[in-house]
């Protein structure tokens, strides 16, 4: 589960980005289509966005997802190591709205990364049904449950030990409508999410 230390964090980091583009809350949520007063419990790490969300935030903001979740690495040079119990995670949305879903960061941000290395943990119910779009390429592999995804409105229904792949610039969502949580490790380059 994810702390409230990292609610507060990526708050800080929105607020911080924000800021440093000379925008009020009241603009921001003017160009992502979120009140003034959401935007403020963001901020200060009393609410939890969509996926969805986030994205059209971090867009606004020039900035991507890799930087919500920045943080050290063990060790330095050729290999980066995240220990199974220390991943950053970040929750998104809510249960009761459909949008619920668990990011595990995989490998931490770096400036020269060319991947970004999720686990998406999607819970019976829960998804990212708010289409997004952005530069590169995503691959995906369903390590456990199954799931839906829909890219440029084709709906692919995905099991256990299925792939994907698909350019990110089409249209693409997700939802889990079966009684079971779904984990799939999901890759994106550029790290633009």
């Amino acid at each position: 589960m994810e702390t409230p230390d990292a609610n507060v964090r990526i708050g800080a980091r929105l607020k911080h980005a924000r800021l440093l583009m000379g925008l009020s809350l009241a603009e921001l949520g003017q160009r992502v289509g979120v009140t003034e007063g959401f935007l403020s419990k963001l901020e200060n790490g009393r609410s939890q966005a969509s996926i969805g969300t986030l994205h059209k935030l971090v867009q606004a903001l020039d900035t991507n997802m890799s930087t919500l979740f920045a943080a050290p690495p063990e060790g330095e040079g050729a290999v980066t190591v995240v220990r199974a119990n220390e991943r950053p995670r970040l929750e998104t949305g809510h249960i009761r709205a459909g949008n619920k879903v668990v990011l595990e960061r995989l490998v931490p941000h770096r400036p020269d990364q060319l991947l970004q290395i999720n686990i998406h943990v999607i819970p019976a119910g829960g998804g990212s049904p708010d289409v997004i779009s952005h530069g590169g390429q995503e691959f995906g592999y369903v390590l456990t449950g199954a799931f839906t995804l829909i890219v440029d409105g084709h709906q692919r229904r995905l099991a256990e030990g299925d792939s994907f792949y698909f350019d990110s610039s089409l249209p693409h969502g997700y939802r889990n409508e079966g009684t079971a949580e779904a984990r799939v490790l999901w890759v994106n380059t550029p790290p633009t999410f």
